[in-house]
């Protein structure tokens, strides 16, 4: 578990992740293929040690741990074997490139999908959307494709985003122990990790939190989790939704806190829900925080982590003054009264009807903006809070505007271990 006494030690972590993700980012660069063919030999040089170790132990380690020996020697022989099979090599070198092409290719659709949506609503600044879309769909493509080989040339464009990846935390880690000035509100560009790889930040984090309660039963969640790092609140609270009942729960959901009320966006309208549920009508909601949080336990089972950030009066301001605008483009809207079917066959009130009538909650939706359609993948609840809690000057998560929710939480708990940060406290609400 994070603690307080964990401060002090982020920085240090920081640079040297930085560090050798940038040097793993120019050996690809420099030697290539080679990279990940060294790769496949040191993994199973790593099996053969480890089973080595775990034979030769069994001569003075306890017995009641040993693993079977059949296992034991499965694994030296395995090693040994797939060390030695040059063609394994080869494979796993190309499982590497068609990964990063079929990445390409999934930004790609999403950068197609949000020009197109953009395009409906006469956004501007769309146009970057669609040559983004063309040119990512095409490496990806190009690169499946059997009649040349494009391993070079993924692996250099990997090698670059890892400098670039590496760079970033190279930044968190300098930085880390000096006192930003608050007042400053320009936001910086920050390379963060793939999607699919943060996806699941907020159910990891849940895990490990359920599994230090079960080895620490005597400790409530809030007595095992909750830290701050001054004797005051902040102004802002953003909440990480997840649970464990589906894939789409445990991906999460985002949204915030301000002046006692939440404020949450996304597709909440089933009869405008289209492209498999992914798109749909934007609507944003206001509600109070205590019922709020009570129905997220009740309904969905969900576990909150809620993140406090502490602002100035001239970030308060600029926040002020965002919400302000984003008010002039919403109109109100009332959910309708008709009962659903659930998972389970049973029959129930739509969960935005449960806003407005269990909490208290003003619906709206969008008149115009980027965000009068939602789309799962880009225009979502965690653009909406980032847009939001970015007035104040905080990173900006993606270069392209792409954010998960777990994307956020990294950043957040990233954010939250250096100790002159805007984030000053960790609750969970399980």
């Amino acid at each position: 578990m994070n603690r307080l006494g964990d401060l002090g030690r982020g920085g240090r972590k920081a640079l040297i992740e930085g560090i050798v993700v940038i040097l793993l980012g120019l050996f690809l660069i420099i030697w290539g293929q080679l990279v990940p063919k060294v790769g496949y030999q040191l993994f199973f040089l790593y099996i053969f040690l480890s089973a080595l170790w775990t034979l030769i132990s069994r001569w003075f380690g306890r017995k009641e741990i040993q693993e079977n020996l059949w296992i034991t020697l499965g694994k030296l022989v395995a090693s040994v074997i797939f060390g030695e099979i040059a063609i394994l090599e080869d494979m796993a070198v190309y499982l590497l490139v068609y990964a990063i092409a079929f990445y390409q290719i999934f930004t790609g659709v999403v950068n197609l999908v949000t020009w197109w949506l953009y395009w409906q609503n006469g956004i501007p600044k769309r146009f970057r959307y669609l040559t983004d879309g063309i040119i990512m769909t095409g490496f990806g493509v190009w690169s499946l494709s059997p009649y040349h080989d494009a391993n070079e040339f993924q692996l250099l464009l990997l090698g670059w985003y890892l400098v670039t990846l590496g760079m970033t935390r190279l930044r968190d880690g300098l930085f880390f122990e000096k006192e930003m000035k608050q007042n400053n509100l320009k936001r910086r560009v920050r390379v963060t990790l793939p999607i699919f790889i943060t996806a699941l930040v907020p159910a990891a984090t849940l895990n490990r939190l359920n599994e230090f309660l079960q080895e620490n039963t005597e400790e409530t969640a809030a007595e095992a989790y909750n830290v701050s790092k001054e004797e005051k609140s902040g102004q802002i609270e953003v909440f990480i939704h997840t649970a464990q009942t589906n894939f789409f729960a445990a991906v999460g959901h985002v949204d915030l806190c301000y002046q006692g009320r939440v404020i949450s966006y996304g597709s909440y309208d089933p009869s405008s829900e289209r492209l498999f549920g992914m798109v749909g009508d934007g609507v944003l909601y206001k509600c109070d925080r205590e019922a709020y949080i009570d129905l997220c336990k009740r309904e969905s089972q969900k576990t909150l982590f809620g993140y406090e950030i502490d602002l100035t009066a001239e970030q308060e301001k600029a926040v002020q003054a965002y919400l302000a605008d984003l008010d002039k483009i919403l109109v109100p809207w009332e959910p309708e009264a008709n009962l659903v079917k659930k998972e389970d066959g049973s029959e129930d009130h739509t969960y935005a009807y449960k806003i407005r009538h269990e909490t208290n909650g003003d619906l709206y939706k969008f008149t115009e903006s980027k965000f009068k359609t939602y789309f799962v993948l880009s225009t979502n609840c965690a653009l909406l809070a980032d847009t939001i809690v970015g007035q104040a000057g905080t990173d900006i998560l993606s270069p392209k505007g792409f954010i998960a929710p777990g994307t956020y939480q990294e950043y957040l708990d990233t954010e939250f271990e250096k100790p002159h940060s805007m984030v000053i406290a960790k609750n969970v609400y399980a």
